[in-house]
């Protein structure tokens, strides 16, 4: 059963020497490394999950259980998001990635201060379900936070907003849509554009999903789930598109 892995997605992590010596020494199997990436002896077991770089008559590479996941990351001086068995790269972000996230958790944060929801940055990992786990660029929950036993992943999100740029585009706006919405906590999911004036919401309702765009500078997206809203305006305070 080949698990699927769109063109969109982030690059699967590339593991150090070190890296791999510390997983092999806590791993009941063994494992071959290659440039980077780690191995499983022998061929995938039939009905069993097949990684998606697995070609039949080579090694298969590893698919990475939830607490080998969660043990890597704790030891990581890097964040990696976790879909499906594979360890993804989280990419740096630039100047205009940066100042949004910091515009909305500033905007959002005096709006919902005195309020029963809470907003965190990207440094909170959020489970989506048993099988994948993300960074949001900022996630907002209601009432009291529900966490795994570890306490640093979120479960109960209302609002995931991710800002996007062309190398992630695909992945935010839709692989990243359909995992966030078999969350059901979520209201909300925000993708932002950080070289124009664009905002796309997708929004809960009784009857379904709902989308909608922004590409007003004037305009202001409706937050009534979490009980506030964003201007655009404060989403793109300061921010200098380039020329290019």
């Amino acid at each position: 059963m080949a698990i699927e892995r769109a063109d969109s997605f982030p690059r699967p992590h590339l593991f150090t020497v070190e890296e791999y010596l510390a997983f092999e020494e806590k791993s009941e199997f063994k494992h071959e490394f290659i440039d980077g990436v780690i191995y499983d002896w022998g061929d995938p077991l039939p009905d069993a999950p097949v990684h998606p770089d697995y070609a039949p008559g080579h090694p298969m590479p590893h698919l990475f259980t939830v607490e080998e996941y969660l043990a890597f990351e704790a030891e990581s001086e890097f964040k990696h998001e976790f879909i499906d068995g594979v360890i993804y790269e989280m990419t740096g972000g630039t100047l205009n990635h940066s100042r949004i996230k910091v515009n909305m958790t500033v905007a959002l944060e005096i709006q919902l201060r005195s309020g029963h929801c809470t907003v965190c940055n990207s440094d909170m990992r959020v489970g989506i379900d048993s099988g994948r786990y993300v960074y949001p660029d900022l996630s907002v929950f209601c009432g009291a936070a529900q966490l795994t036993e570890d306490a640093l992943t979120l479960l109960n999100v209302a609002l995931v907003v991710e800002v996007t740029s062309p190398t992630s585009m695909g992945y935010d706006r839709y692989t990243k849509l359909d995992y966030y919405r078999a969350m059901l906590t979520l209201q909300s999911y925000i993708v932002v554009a950080q070289d124009e004036y664009h905002v796309e919401m997708h929004s809960r309702s009784e009857s379904g999903w709902h989308w909608q765009t922004f590409s007003d500078i004037d305009a202001v997206i409706p937050l009534d789930a979490i009980g506030c809203s964003l201007p655009l305006a404060e989403i793109y305070r300061g921010i200098v598109f380039s020329d290019d």
